[in-house]
């Protein structure tokens, strides 16, 4: 991934099919809870919502944008939506185009709104913590 200046400077950077995805669900992420923020770290592209819920993750041209639900090992997936792909703590949803995306826009809600609960009510089990106390075994 290039470095990027933010938010809209990546975003903006991608292809249209991915530029137009990417800011639908900026905007659902926006108004899914009140403390939702953006945020950049490790040239990433975070939301954060008392603590990182999900992320831009990579494009790839087969599978579509990957959304990184950074504590996914912790969610339910009742839906078997999201893919571990060899990770310890995240899980992800990849979504082809805005079309994909609105055949899965309700999964993705309830697993986005799944995420930011457990953030609210452990506020103790943050991800930093998580990275940390993994590397350290």
């Amino acid at each position: 991934m290039n470095k990027h200046l933010g938010f809209d400077d990546f975003i903006e950077s991608q292809e249209p099919k991915y530029r137009i995805l990417m800011n639908h669900i900026r905007k659902l992420a926006a108004s899914s809870h009140e403390q939702m923020r953006e945020k950049s770290a490790f040239n990433t592209l975070f939301f954060h919502c008392f603590d990182y819920v999900f992320y831009f993750g990579r494009i790839d041209k087969k599978q579509g944008l990957e959304i990184g639900f950074v504590k996914g090992f912790l969610l339910s997936n009742d839906h078997g939506l999201l893919e571990t792909k060899n990770r310890k703590l995240i899980r992800g949803i990849s979504f082809l185009d805005l079309e994909d995306f609105m055949n899965k826009e309700e999964v993705f809600l309830e697993t986005l709104q799944e995420a930011i609960l457990l953030n609210e009510i452990q506020p103790e089990n943050t991800f930093q913590k998580m990275i940390f106390e993994k590397r350290k075994k």
